[in-house]
């Protein structure tokens, strides 16, 4: 893939875009902080520490990497999540807070020394799909609905909300691809780097270069896994079929991640030479067999 090719792919970037909203968050303080006030409500929260696929987890337990880690003038600390899936987000969201809160206290400190700890999903999808700006999970007492003061906050914001409030306009700026259309100027400027800086735009096709390097290395991988599993092919109009087969497994997997990273079937196409309904056909039979 030449630079023309990821600079088109570039310019169809939205921060629900995985590794193009990690770039712009690493990059921009001041877009981690207005991130983080307006998904919490928190309009005087200072970002004092941030970042990004930040991993957390225990010796011989799992082990995750959360999205944007960030941690305020208070201590608080905070996981924000951006996703492209549903699957399983409930359970998701509270084994986040749960290893956060875990690690909340140092050996022989009190647990009322323990901070506030929030966990936030930003969904590319309506969670609930009652058009809410959003929905906050808390422990509360089943009859009297008391509310049992833990710290611990678990949001799932409507990324599909289009409000003319400040998350509104949040949302509307996530799913821009022209940071000229963008309402805050911190986001403004942080996506512009990326996508109309030279120094920016070389960056994120590096970034770019890399993931497909990583993409078709799996696909080798996986390729020569099957070939040891099945034996070697005598002749070599067979060997011709193997390597075609292998070439096919490296594309799919190739287009299965550019899909997981949250871009959509017709920049797939483009990206990968592939035509429209081609990619479109091969996503709905990998909905089908998972189904």
């Amino acid at each position: 893939m030449n630079n023309h090719q990821y600079y088109l792919m570039i310019q169809q970037f939205t921060l629900f875009s995985d590794f193009f909203m990690h770039a712009v968050f690493s990059h921009s303080r001041k877009a981690v902080q207005l991130l983080a006030r307006i998904v919490t409500g928190k309009k005087d929260l200072i970002v004092v520490e941030w970042g990004l696929e930040v991993k957390k987890g225990f010796p011989f337990f799992r082990n995750d990497r959360y999205d944007l880690f960030i941690i305020d003038q208070y201590g608080n600390v905070y996981n924000i999540e951006i996703e492209n899936t549903l699957q399983s987000i409930g359970k998701r969201a509270f084994h986040n807070l749960s290893v956060l809160v875990a690690q909340g206290l140092k050996p022989g400190q009190k647990h009322k020394k323990l901070q506030e700890n929030w966990v936030v999903f930003l969904t590319k999808k309506d969670f609930l799909k009652q058009n809410k700006p959003f929905y906050n999970y808390q422990w509360r007492e089943d009859r009297s609905r008391q509310k049992l003061k833990t710290g611990g906050h678990i949001r799932i914001v409507n990324g599909q909300y289009q409000g003319k409030d400040a998350l509104g306009k949040l949302m509307h700026d996530f799913h821009c691809t022209n940071p000229d259309d963008m309402f805050y100027d911190e986001l403004r400027e942080a996506v512009s780097y990326f996508k109309k800086e030279p120094e920016g735009v070389n960056t994120m096709c590096e970034i770019m270069r890399e993931f497909e390097r990583k993409s078709e290395n799996k696909g080798r991988r996986q390729g020569r896994a099957e070939g040891r599993v099945e034996g070697r092919v005598e002749g070599r109009a067979e060997g011709r079929a193997q390597e075609r087969q292998k070439a096919k497994k490296r594309m799919e997997t190739i287009m299965c991640n550019l899909y997981a990273k949250g871009m959509d079937c017709p920049t797939i196409a483009e990206v990968t030479g592939q035509t429209v309904s081609k990619v479109e056909t091969f996503f709905k039979k990998q909905a089908l067999n998972k189904g």
